[in-house]
């Protein structure tokens, strides 16, 4: 004859129940506690000490940029200038910008005139009230867009190795020789004042001129 099986207790049956059911928590209940040991010790570490930022040293820009194209423009969406070059550098102790292989490119649409600039080194301060130009320096103002009419206002340039531009007072002045072209006719002079609010071209020292003949149709 065989045994019968034994019969679980009710309070036995409840606890299997449970367990089972506890069980199937159990990696949940592990993971959160895992975490909750993490925390406390990442709490209990202490962080980084903040490093204050270093001053600029004397003659140090704080900012630099190589190969670059700025463009301004108008509020009409118009391009207003245009500034490219190999290095730029801002120099915060002096309010200096200062840029190598430069081109400044300027628009007057008001009076449809482009002024652009070449230079091996352009100067100018955080105001861009004074601009320095060193270095085979090349500027040409001329009519834009390009006006083919008879009346038009004939190109003008300047080149030197310095010349200095006074944006307040409209002023383009040089203490070295310039050579001016103006269409056709070249003048040379040891020193430079060009009042470009009243188109008064001052040039003094050792003056040699160019003229060319004009013909009648140029008349």
């Amino acid at each position: 004859m065989n045994p019968s099986p034994a019969v679980a207790s009710p309070a036995a049956a409840r606890w299997y129940g449970l367990w089972d059911r506890l069980s199937l928590y159990l990696p949940v209940l592990l993971m959160g506690a895992l975490a909750l040991v993490t925390y406390g010790i990442v709490q209990r570490i202490p962080g980084p000490a903040a490093t204050p930022d270093a001053p600029l040293a004397q003659g140090q820009p704080d900012y630099r940029l190589e190969g670059f194209t700025l463009r301004r423009y108008e509020a009409d969406g118009r391009l207003g200038s245009m500034l490219t070059g190999a290095v730029l550098e801002h120099f915060p102790d002096n309010g200096l910008l200062r840029v190598q292989n430069a081109t400044l490119e300027r628009i007057d649409h008001a009076g449809q005139m482009r002024l652009r600039a070449q230079a091996s080194e352009l100067r100018t301060d955080d105001g861009r009230t004074l601009y320095h130009l060193r270095g085979d320096v090349r500027l040409v103002r001329e009519p834009w867009p390009t006006d083919r009419r008879k009346n038009a206002t004939p190109r003008l340039t300047f080149e030197g190795q310095t010349l200095t531009w006074h944006e307040d007072q409209r002023l383009l002045e040089s203490d070295q020789p310039v050579r001016l072209s103006r269409g056709a006719d070249t003048l040379i002079g040891n020193r430079l004042r060009y009042d470009a609010r009243n188109g008064i071209v001052d040039l003094q020292g050792q003056v040699r001129a160019t003229l060319m003949a004009r013909t009648p149709r140029d008349q």
